[in-house]
């Protein structure tokens, strides 16, 4: 049968689509939904200097730990994702430093290799240059060679930015290597809240008002907290803008004001007050400052969640004796309870996906573990086994989740895949550090 000129032009854009659609799925190396991701083997070449040569000897060697630095950083990030497998350094220098790509790949490709991520580096007054190239060795292609600016102080941002597109690249998905934590930590005496990068590196100190301030969460877009303070003596809820450092008493109506939680949508915070009867979980509008009761019981309501999207939250409640896990339906305000199990479930936190809720629960030792359920109720999971194991909170892209423990004798924070596998300390600051709340993806 002839085609017509309309069955014609619908061929065409399906042809179109079908190409398009392949070539979005060649660029995905990794496939984060299979069973078992197997790591690909890369190199890490290392930077070159292209710069001009110093005549101070103190910039000789600025330049020389801005090297280390870069490398140091993008080996950092591949390790964490858990999706890659650095070759040895051994095998790696056996492949010919040339310009001819040839020889390069010929090189990697003996050395066990399916990847080379190379790069080099200038300095332009107090800006870092780098151009970083990702080489496929079994494809013989570049994936990746661009130009990225940062500042020459802090190297490591550059290397997050680069490692987030890299990640994208090869598996379709948003990386989190430019996401941050918040904390607290009483490593000057007393507890202050600090931001770090995600693997807890270049920690900064945020409050300095020498009170207790606790339970930092971050705002959707990333630009402001909520903290609980007693730097009026009682505690009262604020809002910090990390990009102006301006600070903001949200609630300090008289009795408690804690636990608040912006909504996905930043535009209401849900917290515990108990200036009318027992605590009991409220929502506050940011832009009226008007308030909605969401629960009414004889209980203590605390530890608020939202669902990603919105419509429902997740708190802690001792209304039918022991702390339990409960979900609540904003618009209704009917609540279900979740967890029957431990003497004491807390702090619970909703994956990005909406499909699980990780909470700390004990069993009576007064040692905590984290647990993870579905909102429905099924599938109760524990993750972790050793310690004192508190606080969860999850990556953006829902990997990972950071929480704070005592398995080595101090608090300090720790990150393992959602499964509980891969459990590692993240670098710390001195002092005890509980409470991390990891940012969304960030700008």
């Amino acid at each position: 049968m002839a085609l017509t000129r309309k069955n014609l032009i619908l061929l065409f854009f399906a042809l179109i689509f079908i190409i398009s659609s392949r070539e979005s799925e060649a660029k995905v190396y990794i496939d984060l939904s299979a069973p078992a991701v197997k790591k690909l083997p890369v190199i890490v070449r290392g930077f070159k200097y292209t710069g001009k040569t110093p005549t101070d000897p103190r910039q000789g060697q600025v330049i020389e730990n801005i090297k280390s630095e870069l490398m140091n950083s993008v080996v950092s990030d591949l390790k964490f994702s858990n999706l890659f497998a650095i070759v040895e350094d051994s095998r790696a220098a056996q492949i010919p430093d040339v310009e001819l790509q040839a020889i390069e790949l010929l090189g990697c490709r003996q050395a066990g290799a399916d990847l080379i991520i190379k790069g080099t580096y200038s300095i332009d007054d107090k800006t870092l240059v780098s151009e970083i190239t990702m080489l496929d060795c079994v494809n013989e292609q570049a994936v990746m060679e661009k130009r990225y600016y940062g500042s020459a102080a802090f190297p490591r941002r550059l290397i997050h930015y680069f490692s987030d597109q890299l990640y994208e690249e090869l598996t379709g998905k948003k990386g989190i290597f430019s996401t941050r934590l918040l904390f607290v930590s009483d490593r000057g005496g007393n507890k202050e809240i600090y931001v770090s990068d995600y693997d807890g590196r270049g920690a900064r100190q945020i409050t300095r008002n020498k009170a207790i301030n606790l339970s930092p969460q971050w705002s959707p877009d990333g630009k402001k907290m909520l903290y609980i303070s007693y730097k009026s003596g009682v505690p009262a809820l604020y809002m910090f803008d990390l990009t102006t450092g301006r600070d903001a008493v949200i609630s300090d109506k008289q009795g408690l004001n804690i636990a608040g939680r912006f909504s996905p949508d930043g535009t209401r915070v849900a917290l515990t007050l108990s200036a009318e009867k027992s605590p009991e979980l409220y929502a506050l509008e940011l832009a009226s400052r008007a308030l909605t009761r969401l629960t009414d019981n004889h209980g203590i309501d605390v530890s608020p969640t939202w669902s990603p999207d919105g419509a429902r939250i997740s708190y802690t409640s001792d209304a039918a004796g022991n702390p339990h896990i409960y979900v609540l339906d904003v618009e209704t305000k009917e609540a279900k309870r979740l967890t029957y199990n431990g003497k004491y479930n807390s702090s619970p936190a909703w994956s990005p996906d909406g499909g699980l809720i990780a909470f700390s629960r004990s069993d009576g030792s007064g040692r905590f573990n984290i647990w993870t359920i579905r909102p429905d109720g099924t599938n109760e999971t524990q993750i972790t086994f050793e310690g004192n194991n508190k606080n969860p909170s999850w990556s953006p892209d829902g990997r990972f989740i950071v929480f704070s423990s005592t398995r080595d004798k101090v608090t300090a924070l720790y990150v393992m895949r959602l499964d509980g596998t891969g459990l590692t300390r993240i670098a710390s600051v001195v002092g005890n550090e509980t409470m991390p709340a990891w940012s969304p993806f960030l700008k």
